[in-house]
């Protein structure tokens, strides 16, 4: 997992170095999970993708272009409705969570000033983004509709208090002392990278293991050096974004992961990482959905067609039958 909670980070940092401030222009969604909002901000505009895709989800500045479709979707229609004019006031993440949190202030269709939340929930299969009126904490809408019948957590439906999904207790990272990690972790239970990754929250696997490599000869000493090193980069912003290929495969981080002995290629900008990594992949999925579902239909109407074709075979035969006892009655 690329996009973990210290990406997220990096990422809303982006954000609100380029965006904050500005205001909401247009909004569009071209596919069920994407939405695109042009945001104009410094003298500049830019376009801001937030992707809810059970396999692509993140949210990143994007150079693409998307065709949108002739009649917008209701939840489109919605956003802008709510959104555009406004202005936006902050982009903050929650804790170390794949959260990210848009506050917009701007009046509404009667003149009066109104504050909204657009909250983004990267969680893989489980994403989401959500708008919530920010003074009520009450949600207005969200891409995707969970029930408490799905989620007994809570419920993501338009009219229900937002509330956030629940918290994993685990310690941030970003605060631990050599110290610290070194009272974390034990050292006869199993690999440390899992015992990292289950201790500080926002640190996926990836991440984890390269803290490992970094540290050489695993031990008491090294770990915890290795750990403070590398999240002191993270927390200084010190970033240089690169994916990297290993047997034909790309992993991207914020910067070159080096425990995969790969070749890496640097970017400007996570939001260029990402419109590289990400380029084609969710079209190719969409394609290969709708071929799935083609398919699918194709199967489903030829097996209906099947047993209407053996009903038909079976009431022939019946209507047979009858003619043939009735001709021998009359007989």
């Amino acid at each position: 997992m690329s996009f973990d909670g210290v990406f997220t980070r990096a990422i809303t940092h982006e954000f609100s170095s380029l965006l904050k401030g500005g205001r909401i222009n247009k909004i569009h969604q071209p596919f069920k999970n994407e939405i695109v909002l042009i945001i104009r901000a410094n003298g500049k505009n830019h376009k801001l993708l937030i992707s809810v895709h059970p396999s692509y989800a993140r949210a990143q500045l994007t150079n693409e272009s998307y065709e949108n479709p002739n009649e917008p979707p209701m939840f489109c229609m919605l956003l802008r409705k709510h959104l555009e004019g406004f202005i936006l006031e902050d982009i903050h993440q929650v804790g170390m969570d794949r959260i990210i949190v848009f506050d917009v202030k701007g009046r509404n269709e009667i003149g009066d000033i109104s504050s909204k939340q657009l909250i983004v929930e990267i969680m893989g299969r489980h994403s989401n983004i959500i708008l919530v009126d920010k003074t009520r904490n009450m949600i207005l809408d969200s891409i995707k509709h969970i029930s408490y019948a799905v989620n007994s957590h809570r419920a993501v439906m338009p009219g229900q208090e937002y509330i956030a999904p629940p918290v994993q207790n685990k310690e941030n990272p970003l605060d631990a002392t050599e110290e610290a990690v070194l009272r974390k972790l034990d050292f006869n239970a199993g690999k440390l990278d899992k015992q990292i990754v289950e201790q500080f929250a926002g640190i996926s696997p990836l991440l984890a293991k390269e803290i490992v490599y970094h540290a050489g000869i695993a031990n008491r000493m090294t770990i915890p050096k290795a750990f403070v090193d590398v999240l002191r980069k993270i927390k200084e912003h010190t970033y240089e974004p690169a994916i990297t290929m290993k047997d034909k495969k790309e992993s991207f981080y914020l910067f070159p992961l080096e425990h995969l002995y790969g070749e890496s290629k640097r970017y400007e900008s996570l939001s260029e990482l990402l419109d590289r990594y990400y380029f084609g992949k969710a079209d190719r999925d969409r394609v290969k959905q709708q071929a799935t579902d083609l398919e699918r239909f194709i199967l489903n109407e030829k097996e209906k067609n099947e047993k209407k074709l053996k009903s038909s075979k079976r009431q022939s035969m019946k209507r047979k039958m009858q003619l043939n006892i009735s001709c021998m009655g009359n007989c």
